[in-house]
């Protein structure tokens, strides 16, 4: 509920490099502010990692700087490094991006907007971009950051029934494109990114629905240096197996090297459903409809839960799915080698 100021989610960074040990966590709230937690790093560390970034400490291409030098930031015990406002509405998701686009957090609101922010100086973040007014034409419920490999780009989605992509090509600025102004019927309530570079959403229709990248030459002679390309995203997939609105769907991460590119969904109809492509052959997944094409998939329950199921998140490496649910339950799933999902963990 937006009026609950309780309501909060988080984001983690973890900065892989091996001279630093730089851990944050960001959270959210319906108050409409951000917090960045410090879980054990030292002031000196963060100047480092953001000269190892190729950061600039010259905030003068950015707005007004909505962070400050906290003293407490080289202690060991969880610190609040910054406290960032700006939003206008409850604060729903927010998201850091991988870690070689330097200290890069994104926010969605209940404002209608998009926010990103960077990290400029030592624990000094302004906010470098604002989705234009009237973009989004209701909440922005969702974001998703695309893998690195495929630049600096955000995924969202929102109320009014749209998706969106946010990105900042080449390092020239900041833009705002939509995929669809009516992805879902009655509005969208999640989206993810998927490493094959197709997005994913899902929402108040009861469908999951995929997108895809649709890339045309308008130059037989393109140097590659160059953005002449004309990327136009296009609806691959309708998902259908929700008999009620869906809440959640994430792609699962490939980092263990499989070819299967796995979806989650949840749904308030309390089941949460596993999507593999036809390809992917198993007998123990069923038709999600009588498409017989390649771009096909097909669904598992991994469990009906009884009760609506509202947020998932994968592991890292993507063969544990955690499920959070109605009864402020959060539960851990793992697939076993036969392809059924067992629960290993109940929080």
């Amino acid at each position: 509920s937006s009026s609950s100021s309780s309501m909060l989610t988080c984001s983690l960074l973890l900065f892989p490099f091996s001279l630093l040990s730089i851990q944050r966590v960001a959270t959210c709230s319906s108050d409409r502010t951000i917090k960045i937690f410090d879980t054990g790093s030292a002031a000196s560390s963060s100047s480092s990692a953001i000269n190892a970034l190729g950061e600039n400490n010259n905030n003068n291409d950015f707005g007004g700087n909505v962070g400050g030098n906290n003293n407490n930031f080289g202690v060991q015990h969880p610190a609040n490094v910054v406290t960032l406002t700006g939003h206008e509405g409850p604060v729903w998701q927010v998201s850091w991006a991988h870690p070689k686009f330097g200290a890069l957090l994104a926010s969605c609101s209940f404002d209608h907007t998009v926010m990103i922010w960077k990290e400029t100086s030592a624990n000094v973040f302004s906010r470098v971009y604002v989705t234009p007014k009237g973009f989004f034409d209701g909440s922005v419920n969702a974001i998703s950051w695309a893998p690195h490999e495929f630049g600096c780009a955000l995924a969202a989605c929102a109320s009014d029934g749209s998706c969106a992509v946010v990105s900042n090509v080449h390092n020239q600025g900041w833009t705002s494109e939509k995929i669809s102004d009516a992805a879902h019927a009655v509005g969208c309530t999640g989206i993810s990114w998927g490493q094959n570079d197709e997005i994913a959403s899902c929402g108040c229709d009861n469908l999951c629905k995929i997108w895809t990248r649709q890339t045309e030459n308008n130059n037989s002679n393109m140097n590659n240096n160059n953005n002449n390309y004309n990327q136009k995203w296009r609806l691959k997939k309708e998902l259908r197996g929700h008999s009620d609105w869906v809440r959640d769907i994430q792609w699962a991460p490939n980092n263990g090297g499989s070819p299967v590119h796995q979806i989650a969904s949840c749904s308030q109809d309390g089941k949460v459903l596993i999507w593999t492509p036809r390809s992917s052959n198993s007998s123990t997944r069923r038709d999600d409809d009588d498409d017989s094409s390649s771009s096909s998939y097909v669904s598992i329950l991994l469990n009906d839960f009884k009760t609506s199921v509202w947020r998932l998140s994968w592991s890292v490496v993507g063969n544990v799915l955690a499920v959070s649910d109605a009864n402020n339950n959060v539960s851990v799933w793992k697939e076993s080698v036969d392809g059924k999902w067992c629960e290993v963990k109940n929080i």
